[in-house]
C-alpha cells in the first residue's frame, strides 16, 4: 500500500494493480509552484487515509523526515506499535539562506529526532547520510547502507544509429557535443554554476522541472523541461557526458541513470567519494565553473578516454545499481521485521 499526495487537480485518488494499492491524498503544492520547495500541504484527509492503511500494515516505510506525511504517519504508527522503516535521502544541505538552514536544524531537532529514535531500520543511500545519522544518535546496527536501484535494462547505452534519431526527435543538434543535466532546476544542484561553465566547444541540455534561470535561454542551451522516464532515458542516450555540480548530493538517481546509459559523469569532488570505489569511475572536480569547464572540455577532447569512462560507468551501474539486487536486500530486512513482530506477538 502506497500513500502519497495528489500532484494535480482531478488526479485519480485510488489506483490498484496486482499486489499494489496507491492512495493519493488531496494536497496543495503552492510552495513548489511559487518557491520551488517540494513540500506538499496535505488536506485533513491525510489523517483518515493514513489511519485506515496503517491498521492493515505490518511495517510502515516512510521517506525522509522533512514531510508532513512522514510526521503524521510516524506518530500514528508509534501509537499502534507498528515497526517503522525510514529512508533518509539527504543530510543537512548547505544553503545561502540562514532561514532555510534554521528550518532544517529545527526539523532535525524535533520531528527528525523523534523519527530517528522510533525507526527500527534507516536506509541510507550514501556515506554523507550514513555519517549524518550516526552523528544524530542512530545506532550503526540500525542503518542499512544501500545504493538506490534503477532499471538497468531501461537505462542503457545507445544502439548504433540511435543517437542521431533521438537528437532529431528532441530538436537537438547533430554536430555538437552535448553535456546533459537532469534534475530540478535549483541552486543546490548547480544549475547556475553549469551555465557559467558553458563553453563554445559544447552545448548544454537541461531536463527537469523548474523556472529557467534569468538569462538562461541563449545559444547552445537546450531546455527540455520535465520529461517522463522513457523520454529521459532516450535523452541520456543522445548525449556525450553528464555534468552534475551539486552540493550535498552524492550518487543521485540521475547520476546512476546516466552511468547505466554509458555516460561519463563529471561531478563535485564531495568528500564522500574519496574513499568510495565509485571515485575511480567518476570525474571529480572542485565546485567552481572554471574547473567544470576545464574538466568537460578536456574529456570531450579525448575521445578514447570518453569512451573508456562511459564503458566503466555502464559496468559499475550493472554491478551496483540493478534494482532487482538492491530491492532484494531491502525486502530481506523488511521480512526480518515482519517475522520479528509476529514472533513477539505470539509470545
Amino acid at each position: 500500500m502506497v500513500l502519497t499526495s495528489m500532484t494535480q487537480a482531478g488526479e485519480i485518488d485510488r489506483e490498484a494493480s496486482p499486489g499494489v494499492e496507491v492512495a493519493r491524498v488531496p494536497a496543495s503544492h503552492i510552495l513548489e509552484r511559487r518557491f520551488f520547495i517540494p513540500f506538499p500541504l496535505f488536506s485533513p484527509r491525510l489523517f483518515i487515509d493514513a489511519y485506515r492503511r496503517l491498521r492493515q500494515a505490518d511495517v510502515v516505510h516512510i521517506h525522509d523526515v522533512f514531510y508532513i506525511s512522514s510526521w503524521v504517519v510516524t506518530l500514528m504508527a508509534a501509537a499502534m506499535g507498528k515497526p517503522i522503516v525510514l529512508t533518509q535521502h539527504v543530510a543537512l544541505v548547505e544553503h545561502a539562506s540562514q532561514f532555510v538552514m534554521w528550518i532544517q536544524r529545527l526539523v532535525y531537532a524535533t520531528f527528525g529526532k523523534f523519527i530517528f529514535r522510533r525507526a527500527a531500520l534507516v536506509v541510507a543511500y550514501n556515506a554523507n547520510v550514513r555519517d549524518f545519522l550516526i552523528e544524530r544518535g542512530v545506532p550503526e546496527r540500525c542503518i542499512l547502507f544501500l545504493a538506490n536501484g534503477i532499471d538497468i535494462d531501461k537505462f542503457h547505452p545507445a544502439a548504433p544509429g540511435e543517437r542521431h534519431a533521438i537528437r532529431e526527435r528532441f530538436g537537438l543538434p547533430q554536430d555538437r557535443a552535448l553535456v546533459l543535466f537532469v534534475g530540478r532546476l535549483v541552486e543546490k544542484k548547480g544549475v547556475r554554476l553549469l551555465l557559467k561553465a558553458k563553453d563554445s566547444r559544447f552545448d548544454l541540455v537541461f531536463v527537469g522541472p523548474g523556472p529557467i534561470p534569468e538569462g538562461g535561454p541563449f545559444e547552445g542551451i537546450h531546455w527540455l523541461g520535465s520529461l517522463d522516464q522513457m523520454a529521459t532515458a532516450e535523452v541520456y542516450r543522445a548525449c556525450d557526458l553528464f555534468a552534475f555540480p551539486a552540493i550535498g548530493e552524492v550518487l543521485t538517481l540521475a547520476m546512476q541513470e546516466s552511468m547505466a546509459s554509458g555516460l561519463p559523469v563529471v561531478t563535485t569532488n564531495d568528500a564522500a567519494y574519496l574513499s568510495a570505489e565509485v571515485s575511480e569511475v567518476l570525474l571529480l572536480c572542485p565546485r567552481h565553473a572554471d574547473n567544470f569547464r576545464e574538466a568537460i572540455c578536456a574529456l570531450l577532447a579525448d575521445p578514447e578516454r570518453l569512451r573508456s569512462l562511459g564503458t566503466q560507468s555502464r559496468s559499475f551501474a550493472i554491478r551496483h545499481f540493478d534494482w532487482n539486487v538492491n530491492f532484494a536486500s531491502l525486502m530481506n530486512a523488511l521480512n526480518e521485521l515482519i517475522v520479528g513482530r509476529f514472533s513477539s506477538a505470539s509470545r
